[in-house]
């Protein structure tokens, strides 16, 4: 029995294929039924080792399983920054946002064009200087120039909107760098829910082939006159429960491996197996991660989140935005000059050089309220701004309290979990002992079992909770992720 339990904790933990499971042993004294459809086609990685209705026909295996890609949690981000959509979304709206930099840049720069004409017109001229009689004749008008035009002053409307733009393409990166962190979040989040349910399934088995062992030993017991032929039944019925268990175990299983592809951007046809990064001889290790106090992890939250530092950058681009708006109502001062060669003859020909320079003055007057519109407008945007600021600030406040608190429950949850999987062990052991001397009843060894795989879950959900808590605090402060 002593054996028989090491076996029990070795397969819950050891991680093996389940489809080595496939083949069940047939139950003592019950005749073969004759075979029932799986849950899951060939192609599934986890072959369930029990048809839905039914008992299993001896020597009957699954399909053989075949070899399945296996990725690690940082593998598996790398893949879903590649393929996700909403990253290639985020990183557009970045590109977009540069583009608009250069585009405000330009309104401060020279703008330089060049110029030709042709003109074909009838009207009067001089004939001749000396007569000074005038005609009526068509003639025909050539030109060419370059031109310049330079702003000189606008009330600053430019470099405010220079200054609107630099921010915005900023908090854009920022945004982008923060769907980043919450795809790696989500990416982790399936892993570990992905590994706990076949854990889980892993428990299971290990339960169930327990209860098919005490079965078999009750029913020696009863043969052999030493155990009432009823307690046959209530280990048929423990049997049976974790048959129960092992099929839903299975099938979440395959629903959180589903999951995890999606997460990943495939298809959750693709099988990819995550790496197990929780050790299989001691599931019930510790977080190496210290945890600090609030003030600390907030501190550090706030210098290393994007999603801050994004809002404090569509403040500023607000900002600047209204003070460009309120620019409108100054003069506007810009310069210009061309130089070129038009024709001086009736017939578009004899050019001679022309040149001009000015400078030209505009004061807007009246413009029926549109510049105040836009100021308006602006001031209504900056306002939103601050708000979405305040929003982020309390919601980076809130998720730091949550995850320390996480954190600290997930490593006191865990150390409850080994005590309570330490102490199952040692009931199970000492109730296997007596039932065995004669000395307890069948109902509290059932019991002992109940309460060994409860311990056994408990502990695979606290080692796997702990690893979720660890990178929901790493999110929270803004360092799940090296960029």
């Amino acid at each position: 029995m002593k054996s028989l339990l090491h076996a029990v904790v070795t397969l819950a933990f050891a991680g093996a294929p389940l489809a080595a499971l496939a083949q069940a042993p047939t139950p003592a004294a019950t005749p073969p039924a004759a075979a029932a459809p799986t849950l899951e086609p060939a192609t599934s990685p986890l072959q369930l080792p029990y048809p839905v209705f039914g008992t299993p026909v001896n020597g009957v295996v699954g399909p053989p399983s075949r070899e399945y890609p296996t990725v690690d949690l940082k593998q598996s981000i790398a893949i879903s920054v590649a393929r996700s959509p909403v990253l290639a979304s985020a990183r557009a709206d970045a590109a977009l946002a540069a583009v608009q930099v250069r585009a405000a840049l330009g309104n401060a720069l020279p703008n330089v064009s060049g110029a030709a004409s042709t003109t074909r017109f009838r009207g009067s001229t001089q004939s001749g200087v000396q007569s000074g009689v005038r005609t009526n004749e068509a003639l025909t008008q050539n030109q060419i120039a370059l031109q310049v035009r330079q702003l000189v002053f606008d009330g600053f409307r430019t470099e405010a909107q220079i200054a609107a733009a630099n921010a915005a393409s900023v908090a854009a990166a920022d945004s982008y760098r923060s769907q980043l962190q919450q795809l790696a979040l989500n990416v982790a989040s399936s892993y570990y829910a992905a590994l706990t349910a076949e854990r889980q399934t892993g428990a299971a088995l290990a339960s169930l082939k327990n209860a098919q062992t005490q079965r078999d030993l009750v029913a020696a017991q009863a043969a052999a006159g030493t155990a009432a032929r009823s307690d046959i039944s209530n280990a048929e019925l423990q049997v049976a429960q974790a048959r129960v268990v092992v099929i839903k175990a299975q099938a979440a299983a395959l629903t959180s491996l589903a999951s995890y592809a999606t997460t990943l951007g495939l298809s959750p046809e693709e099988i990819v197996q995550p790496v197990d990064d929780v050790p299989a001889s001691n599931p019930g290790i510790m977080s190496a991660l210290a945890v600090p106090s609030y003030q600390e992890a907030l501190k550090r939250a706030f210098a290393l989140r994007p999603d801050w530092s994004a809002a404090q950058e569509q403040v500023l681009a607000s900002q600047r935005s209204l003070r460009a708006a309120r620019a409108a109502r100054w003069p506007t001062l810009a310069g210009s000059a061309s130089a070129g060669s038009s024709s001086t003859d009736l017939t578009g020909g004899t050019f001679q050089p022309s040149w001009n320079i000015g400078a030209q003055l505009t004061l807007p007057i009246y413009d029926g309220g549109i510049i105040a519109a836009g100021v308006k407008t602006a001031e209504e945007q900056e306002a939103k701004a601050q708000a979405a600021q305040t929003t982020t600030q309390l919601t980076i406040e809130s998720g730091v309290k949550q995850a320390l608190i996480g954190l600290a429950s997930a490593e006191a949850g865990l150390t409850a979990a080994n005590q309570e999987r330490a102490t199952a062990d040692e009931t199970l052991k000492a109730t296997e002992a007596r039932y065995k001397a004669g000395v307890t009843t069948l109902p509290l060894l059932l019991q002992a079992q109940t309460g060994y795989t409860t311990a056994l879950v408990d502990q695979v959900n606290a080692a796997y909770g702990l690893r979720q808590a660890e990178q929901q605090y790493l999110f929270a402060i803004g360092d799940n992720v090296k960029i």
